[in-house]
């Protein structure tokens, strides 16, 4: 017989991860309606800071520039918009449906103090990319300490 040693945080990590999962599922399904036929979706999003900016990435595949909004606040980011579904396809021939489609909403938070009146936006084969230049009282200050 051999012992197995017991760890209470994994335990906790299947719990958390489980809770994750229900959110997750929750959260993705509401917003579209049942008149889109599809339980919505969410955008992958990459946020970022460089010394003088913060960037956002957004894939919106399938998704046609006229059909995003973007909405800037001193401490939000706000992206809409719509992926149209494809009725070409007959649903008696399919094998798989996993793109998805419908309306969209993602607003991310910004926690650096920002200069929204001189961010930029540009689109570009389904990914859009925003830049927002931080304000200067943002940008992180650096001193070198001696050290006697």
């Amino acid at each position: 017989m051999s012992l197995i040693r017991w760890d209470p945080l994994d335990e906790l990590m299947g719990i958390r991860d489980a809770m994750n999962r229900v959110f997750d599922e929750t959260f993705a399904r509401r917003g579209t309606g049942k008149s889109s036929g599809n339980h919505g979706w969410r955008p992958s999003v990459d946020m970022y800071e460089t010394e003088d900016d913060v960037v956002v990435r957004a894939n919106l595949p399938g998704v046609e520039q006229k059909d995003i909004e973007v909405t800037l606040t001193d401490n939000a980011l706000t992206i809409k918009g719509e992926s149209k579904y494809e009725k070409e396809i007959e649903d008696k021939n399919v094998h798989r449906r996993e793109r998805s489609f419908g309306r969209f909403m993602r607003t991310l938070p910004i926690n650096t103090k920002i200069k929204p009146d001189q961010a930029h936006a540009e689109f570009k084969d389904g990914v859009l990319g925003i830049t927002i230049p931080k304000a200067p009282e943002a940008k992180e200050k650096r001193f070198r300490l001696d050290i006697h």
